[in-house]
């Protein structure tokens, strides 16, 4: 894959014109990581970002163009509609705590990125193209510079200024930037409320199952956990709870207090089947919940599922040790969550002690499975075990498929949610 990081606008414009003839052969995808909050588009994270395109399409010809907002545009020839949806997949876990990756109540994100057949749509791409560098021009370019650039463009007269649009053809506005930045100032206000706010409305649960071919799929537990974007209606706030992930990190831990109290409380409603909860290594520590532990039978700990993020694990590698023997001792089982692909064979399930993992599904295909990369996942799903792995946001057939192929028999995600509750008028 040959990369321009280098006046990227103007090599794009370029290459397209170079590709004129060609064009039925060529996708195009433009990444509006120019929309990133700012810690998620740093070098390092871009660098990533790029290595994982480079991965995902090396049996392609392709050429990747860097603009100076950090937004991407990839041109791959001959790619197949499985791995461009692979490759945006993978890329919005990659920034999945981003709301240009996913919208606060987990739906995808369309202004994440867009894709374009140049076989149908290469001269509104050009014009996209040269839109852009329309507007690098506006922000700076000299006039001779400007009629340099518009040369090297392939036009005999300078790239017009773009109008409104054109400013706007890539993408509207995202929805989360009209609402506030979570600050000090808002979160004073937001923990003020959430003390007071009745969770029970914003409580959700989703079932993971045990699926095995040729049988009928089957609930084993529930996942109860809080929707983010219910609770922040229902708090009536014009704040992005996810915009700042250290303060939403604080916002959780304040859940965490509410959720052990409305358990507690409400042992019939909410402990009679078994669950799994999810809670920060801090939580499994504190008082909250030494009294929660106290108040239910022995017998109920053996049906509790504690999920502990991949992140909390490795931001105190201690504390989350203390954490995680603590409950087990108690009776609960504990499973990491968050775990991706990439991040999969990295992990060694039974030296951290987990009873189980959370392995989150791509967009792999079932045909993937004799590839490389495929054969290290499967070795590393043997050597977790696998009755250990839940794959998760398996969101149709495709994921329950590549699961089995692999081993796996339990499963969570839309998919799943349909099978058990098909008519259910509340999405996950």
């Amino acid at each position: 894959m040959r990369q321009v990081a280098r006046d990227a606008e103007v090599k794009l414009i370029e290459t397209l014109s170079d590709l004129h003839e060609d064009a039925h052969n060529w996708m195009a995808i433009c990444f509006a990581f120019s929309r990133l909050l700012d810690h998620y588009k740093s070098d390092y994270q871009l660098k990533i970002a790029i290595n994982l395109i480079q991965d995902v399409i090396k049996d392609h010809e392709a050429m990747l163009f860097r603009c100076d907002d950090s937004t991407i545009f990839l041109l791959v020839r001959e790619a197949s509609p499985a791995i461009i949806d692979k490759l945006i997949f993978q890329l919005r876990y990659l920034f999945m705590d981003d709301p240009l990756a996913y919208s606060s109540d987990g739906e995808e994100n369309s202004q994440f990125s867009h894709i374009y057949d140049l076989s149908r749509t290469y001269s509104d791409f050009l014009k996209i193209s040269k839109s852009r560098l329309g507007r690098q021009i506006k922000r700076g370019q000299g006039e001779q510079q400007r009629q340099q650039i518009a040369q090297r463009s392939g036009s005999d007269r300078p790239v017009n200024l773009p109008t409104l649009e054109l400013e706007n053809a890539l993408a509207e506005d995202l929805p989360a930037r009209r609402m506030k930045q979570l600050n000090a100032e808002a979160l004073t206000d937001i923990e003020r409320d959430l003390r007071n706010a009745d969770l029970s409305r914003v409580l959700r649960r989703q079932p993971i199952c045990a699926a095995v071919p040729d049988t009928m799929v089957r609930r084993v537990f529930d996942e109860i956990y809080i929707n983010i974007a219910h609770l922040r209606r229902v708090l009536g706030a014009d704040v992005d709870l996810l915009s700042n992930r250290w303060l939403f990190k604080y916002i959780t831990e304040i859940l965490d207090t509410r959720m052990l109290t409305l358990l507690k409380n409400n042992p019939s409603r909410y402990l009679d089947n078994p669950i799994s909860l999810n809670f920060n290594v801090q939580t499994l520590l504190s008082e909250a919940f030494a009294e929660f532990d106290a108040s239910i039978k022995p017998a109920i700990k053996f049906s509790i599922v504690i999920e502990i993020q991949l992140a909390d694990v490795f931001n105190d590698m201690a504390a989350f040790l203390a954490a995680k023997n603590a409950v087990q001792k108690l009776g609960y089982r504990v499973c990491l969550d968050g775990v991706t692909e990439l991040s999969f064979s990295q992990i060694d399930r039974k030296r951290l002690g987990f009873d189980l993992i959370k392995l989150q599904w791509n967009a792999n295909i079932l045909e993937d499975i004799t590839k490389a990369d495929a054969r290290a996942l499967d070795a590393s799903v043997k050597e977790c075990g696998v009755n250990r792995i839940i794959l998760t946001r398996c969101d149709n057939r495709q994921a329950i498929d590549y699961g089995q192929a692999l081993g796996i028999s339990l499963f969570q995600g839309r998919y799943l949610d349909k099978l058990i509750n098909p008519k259910a008028t509340i999405e996950n």
